[in-house]
C-alpha cells in the first residue's frame, strides 16, 4: 500500500509585527515541525492534521510568551510547543468520536479516481461539489485554497476553529459520500 507524502517538510509562522519575536517564532517552529508531523502520524494517523496541532501549540506559545513579557529564551518557547504538541494530539485521540470515512485518504482516494478523466469531466465534478456547498464551506474552500489555516478561517468568520473544521468536513462528507451519511444518521450519528 503506498503512503502519501507527507505534507510540506516545513511550517511558515505567520508572523509578528516584533522582527525578534517573528525570528525566534521562525526558528522555533523550525525545530518543532518535525515533532508535529510525528504526532499527527503516531497519535492521529493523519499528517495532514501536523499543521492544526502546530497552529494551536504555537498559538498557545504565543501566549505563554507574553504572559511573561517576552522574556523567554527559545528552548522555553521550543519546549512549551513540544508539549502543547504532545498533550493536543493524546487530548484529540481520548476525544475523537467522529467516524474516519470522509477523511483526507478517503478524499485522496476519490482524487485518483478521478485524475483518470478528462479534465473538462474533473473540473465539471468539481463544479457539482462547490454548488451543492453552502455559500460558507464555499467561502472556506478557497480560502483553504489560498493557505489560511483553520484558526484564521475561524477568526474570519468568529467562530471556534475547531466547529468550523467539523461542520466543514460533515458538509463535505454529506456531498462526497452520500450512502455513507445516510447510514451514519441510521445509526443515531449527530
Amino acid at each position: 500500500m503506498d503512503r502519501p507524502p507527507p505534507p510540506s517538510s516545513e511550517y511558515w509562522y505567520v508572523g509578528s509585527q516584533d522582527r525578534t519575536v517573528d525570528d525566534l517564532f521562525r526558528r522555533v517552529c523550525a525545530l518543532a515541525w518535525p515533532y508535529a508531523l510525528f504526532c499527527a502520524t503516531r497519535y492521529l494517523h493523519d499528517t495532514h492534521a501536523a499543521h492544526d496541532l502546530m497552529d494551536a501549540a504555537v498559538s498557545n506559545a504565543e501566549q505563554y510568551y507574553e504572559r511573561f513579557n517576552g522574556n523567554r529564551t527559545s528552548a522555553q518557547i521550543f519546549y512549551r510547543i513540544i508539549s502543547v504538541l504532545k498533550r493536543l494530539s493524546k487530548q484529540r485521540v481520548q476525544n475523537n468520536r467522529e467516524i474516519p470515512s470522509g477523511s483526507l485518504p478517503d478524499l485522496d482516494e476519490k482524487a485518483r479516481a478521478l485524475s483518470s478523466k478528462p479534465e473538462a469531466e474533473q473540473r465539471a465534478y468539481v463544479e457539482q461539489i462547490l454548488a451543492q456547498m453552502s455559500e460558507r464551506s464555499r467561502k472556506i474552500t478557497y480560502w483553504r485554497l489560498e493557505g489560511h489555516t483553520w484558526r484564521q478561517i475561524a477568526d474570519k468568520l468568529s467562530a471556534n476553529h475547531t466547529a468550523v473544521r467539523r461542520a466543514y468536513h460533515r458538509e463535505l462528507r454529506k456531498l462526497l459520500f452520500p450512502t455513507f451519511d445516510s447510514q451514519s444518521s441510521d445509526e443515531g450519528e449527530d
